[in-house]
This record gives structure tokens, C-alpha cells and sequence, in this order.
């Protein structure tokens, strides 16, 4: 009996075929020791990247590649880099030009924040093509949009734009007036602050701690 290629391993070998293209060794160690999975997800999105959430001696990156906004093999494989495209770029970069041309580097030439209709045209040639040497998924596929067993399932939904986008430089991805210039700062007991400024030098009254940024930990994909 064949063993059935999961899709687990699929997102592995695309992974691997990307992360050959970096040649710096800490960004490269980076995108390998990112945890990426393959699970339901929220409907309407593709993929999420969470920022230094995975812990196993060292603090990693987490990659979710999602089964609700599953639409073909060449989706999977342009999610999958556009979320290590995330990884690479690293926090608060959002869908802004660090993130292009990190998915540039990764292979995928052409990327979008949300709603991308992926197709061969948008990956690197070469890579494109060793991507087409892999076995597909054989191991089933979600049905979240049809429903099963008499259940209604999962409405189709619009792909959903990331959070973060570009709205910390007052960007407008979520529509006129969507980006906020605003920065969340928090002290050691707690208290939350937004202030306009990368460089806020400020202590809490409370508890004497001084005001650190606080990072914004995820970046989805549609």
C-alpha cells in the first residue's frame, strides 16, 4: 500500500525548496527552526504567522498554513512562502516592501497581502519548477466550504487582509481611515499605553517600571 503524501509533508518540501535560496546562515536558521504546521484555521484565511510563540529551549517563530482557505496545491505552495516571507521580514513589517522582498528572496516574485489568485507566473522559474517535482497531497482535502455528514459547514468568505498590514504607517488596507500611527507600549504590572512614537521614554507611576513596546505578534495571510 502507497503511503498517502500529507499535506504536512508537502509544506515541508516547500519550505525546504525556499529556504535553500537564503544564503545568510542566521535568517536561513531562522526559517527552519520556525514550527509550520498544517491545521483548520480561521474560515477565509489561508495562512498566519505568530511571532516568537513556539518554545523548546529557544523561543521560534509559528507558522500555521490553514485548511479553511485551502483552493489548490499552487495556493498552498504561495501561502507557505508568503508566511515565511513573514518569518523573514520580521515583526512590524507587515505587507510593506521588507515583506516583498523577502518573498522575493524566498522565490515567490509576485505576492499579495490578501486575495492573490496564485499561478506558476508568480514564483521564480527555477523554483517553480522544482516545486512541480513534488508529489502532491494525497492525503485528502478539507471540505470546510461544502459542509459534511448533513452538516452546513463553513460559509465561503472573503480572503482576509492581515492585521498588521501596513496601518503603523498609517496605511489605509482595510479601507480610508483603517491605519492607526498609534504604538502599544506596556509597563511591568500591566498597564497599556498607545502613543505616536517609536521612542517613548516613560515610567509607570504605578509600579516604577519603565514603558517597553510591545510587539505585534501575528501576520495572516489570505
Amino acid at each position: 500500500m502507497t503511503t498517502p503524501v500529507t499535506h504536512e509533508t508537502y509544506i515541508a518540501q516547500i519550505r525546504a525548496l525556499a529556504v535553500a535560496r537564503v544564503t545568510d546562515p542566521a535568517p536561513r536558521l531562522r526559517l527552519d527552526s520556525a514550527k509550520l504546521v498544517y491545521g483548520s484555521g480561521m474560515a477565509g484565511t489561508r495562512g498566519v504567522t505568530f511571532y516568537a510563540a513556539w518554545q523548546n529551549g529557544e523561543t521560534h517563530d509559528f507558522v500555521e498554513i490553514c485548511a479553511t482557505g485551502e483552493e489548490s496545491d499552487v495556493q498552498i505552495a504561495g501561502t507557505t512562502i508568503h508566511e515565511l516571507g513573514h518569518v523573514l521580514a520580521g515583526p512590524g513589517s507587515g505587507h510593506g516592501p521588507q515583506w516583498k522582498a523577502a518573498c522575493k528572496v524566498l522565490g515567490l516574485l509576485h505576492a499579495e497581502a490578501a486575495g492573490q489568485t496564485y499561478s506558476p507566473a508568480h514564483f521564480d522559474g527555477a523554483l517553480w519548477a522544482a516545486v512541480e517535482t513534488l508529489p502532491v497531497p494525497t492525503d485528502g482535502g478539507p471540505v470546510f466550504r461544502t459542509g459534511q455528514r448533513g452538516m452546513p459547514g463553513i460559509p465561503t468568505a472573503k480572503p482576509r487582509p492581515c492585521p498588521l498590514g501596513i496601518g503603523t504607517r498609517g496605511g489605509k488596507s482595510r479601507g480610508v481611515g483603517s491605519g492607526s500611527r498609534l504604538r502599544l507600549w506596556t509597563c511591568a504590572c500591566g498597564i497599556k499605553v498607545r502613543v505616536a512614537s517609536d521612542d517613548f521614554q516613560a515610567a509607570c507611576l504605578r509600579c516604577g517600571s519603565a514603558f517597553a513596546r510591545a510587539e505585534r505578534k501575528a501576520e495572516v495571510a489570505a
